[in-house]
């Protein structure tokens, strides 16, 4: 028996055709759902659910270059009226290359807290191993004393 409420190709391609042209104009796919939802009387969480298991698949390619003509007509749009000099490309560089040095500082400063903490877990562990020796050498010594009281021979009562 088939679902009344069931997808059919006309709504997988209003589907396909709306998010693909959202994601070209930097819209959000939420966005495409929300609006396919109300064309086809679902909801923007069907659409999404029926987008991310079915559709969006057979359209990967499509998807790349709808993404490709984003960041195309982005660049566009930021770079198209600065002008390019030896100036502005020597700040950008500059700029570029601020940003690099605070990233090594990051990265330097991150490095040693994770080796701190690599330490005390290591002298944490070893800590542990150590009471763990102490723990085996008090247990060995009380099945000793139990061994000379007896306590360990079968059928006896003990003596304590």
């Amino acid at each position: 028996m088939k679902r009344k409420d069931g997808w059919n190709v006309d709504d997988d391609n209003l589907l396909a055709s709306t998010v693909l042209m959202y994601i070209e104009s930097g819209k959000t796919q939420l966005k495409a759902f929300e609006d396919v939802g109300l064309k086809l009387s679902r909801t923007s969480a069907a659409c999404g659910f029926r987008w991310n298991s079915t559709v969006r698949h057979r359209y990967i390619k499509s998807i790349a270059e709808a993404k490709t003509h984003k960041i195309k007509r982005n660049y566009k749009k930021t770079y198209s009226n600065e002008e390019l000099s030896i100036d502005s490309i020597i700040s950008c560089l500059l700029a570029l290359k601020d940003d690099l040095q605070r990233a090594e500082i990051e990265k330097s400063i991150i490095s040693k807290k994770i080796q701190n903490v690599s330490l005390e877990i290591n002298a944490r562990r070893s800590e542990r191993h150590l009471d763990a020796l102490a723990n085996k050498e008090a247990l060995s010594l009380l099945l000793s004393k139990a061994a000379e009281l007896g306590l360990f021979e079968h059928n006896k009562k003990p003596a304590i």
